[in-house]
C-alpha cells in the first residue's frame, strides 16, 4: 500500500494535535489526478516528464474557446496516462492498492466557466482496479 500526505487547497493538512494526514486508496488517486495536473511539465528537476502543460497555458488577446479547450483536453489525457505508466512502474517495486491503479480514462472534458471567461473547468473521471469510478473537476485560471 502506498501513502502521500493529505493535501487541502496546496497545503498539507495538520490535525489538531500536531500529525499529518495521510491518504490512500482512491483519496489518493484523486490527490495524485490534481498534482499532475496542476504540476506544469518540467518543474520536477527529477522527473523532468511529471505533470502537464495546464498550468502554463496562456492565452493571447483574441484566442479561440475551442481550440484552448482541446489543448486543455490533450494536455489532460497525456497527463493521465502518463500518471498511469508511472503506477505500472511504481506496482513493480511497491505494492499499491487496487483504488489507487487507474485502469481506463472514463472522461475528461473541458469546459469553460459561465462567470469568468478566464476560468476552465477540467472534468476527469477514471475507473480504478477497483471498479470505482474517480471523479474530480479541477478549475484553472488562463492569462
Amino acid at each position: 500500500m502506498s501513502f502521500d500526505l493529505a493535501l487541502e487547497r496546496g497545503d498539507i493538512k495538520i490535525r489538531s494535535n500536531g500529525s499529518v494526514n495521510i491518504v490512500t486508496g482512491n483519496a489518493k488517486l484523486r490527490q495524485d489526478i490534481i498534482k499532475i495536473l496542476l504540476t506544469e511539465l518540467g518543474d520536477n528537476k527529477f522527473h523532468p516528464k511529471y505533470g502537464s502543460y495546464i498550468g502554463a497555458l496562456q492565452i493571447g488577446y483574441h484566442a479561440d474557446n475551442k481550440l484552448v479547450s482541446l489543448d486543455l483536453e490533450n494536455s489532460a489525457r497525456k497527463a493521465v496516462r502518463n500518471l498511469m505508466s508511472l503506477q505500472r512502474s511504481q506496482s513493480r517495486k511497491q505494492t499499491l492498492t487496487p483504488g489507487e491503479l487507474i485502469i481506463d480514462i472514463v472522461n475528461i472534458s473541458v469546459s469553460r466557466d459561465d462567470v469568468d471567461p478566464r476560468l476552465y473547468n477540467i472534468f476527469v473521471s477514471v475507473l480504478t482496479q477497483e471498479l470505482t469510478e474517480v471523479r474530480d473537476n479541477i478549475t484553472v485560471r488562463i492569462a
